[in-house]
């Protein structure tokens, strides 16, 4: 969850807590710049950068979003195993967006038997889009 902060010297802070190793702040450096409405700070490559650093030390949710960048090819160059790797990390360990990311991204490929799996692990948790598309899911495994 991004908290709100200047882009000045609350910034300069979070940086160096960033620098310093705190996957939290890595994860808000990153949000901060993948936020394109902050155009003062809007730079999709080094977003990845912060969020691989958050991601290798076990944010999930810059695993998910580190995968659906390296899905959709975002700030770095495309790369559907890495997107994979990374949003299937973020899945096993239980984050609900990442079970969703991952399920859309077996949908896509496509392998329905493995999108319906994590598209469900999401529902059960009550995401509501994965509610969703589980109907659809289900609906094509059963044609």
């Amino acid at each position: 969850m991004s908290r709100h902060i200047s882009i000045n010297d609350d910034f300069q802070a979070l940086i160096m807590n960033a620098n310093s190793g705190d996957i939290e702040a890595q994860c808000t450096v990153a949000d901060i710049y993948a936020d394109d409405s902050r155009i003062e700070t809007f730079d999709v490559t080094e977003a990845v950068y912060w969020y691989e650093k958050a991601a290798e030390q076990g944010h999930t949710r810059a695993q998910w979003l580190l995968g659906a960048c390296y899905s959709q090819g975002l700030g770095i160059e495309a790369d559907q195993e890495k997107a994979e790797q990374w949003l299937l990390k973020s899945a096993q360990a239980g984050d609900a967006e990442g079970q969703y990311s991952l399920g859309g991204f077996y949908f896509m490929k496509p392998d329905i038997v493995k999108a319906e799996y994590w598209i469900g692990k999401a529902a059960e948790q009550g995401h509501e889009d994965a509610k969703t598309m589980l109907v659809a899911v289900k609906h094509l495994l059963d044609v």
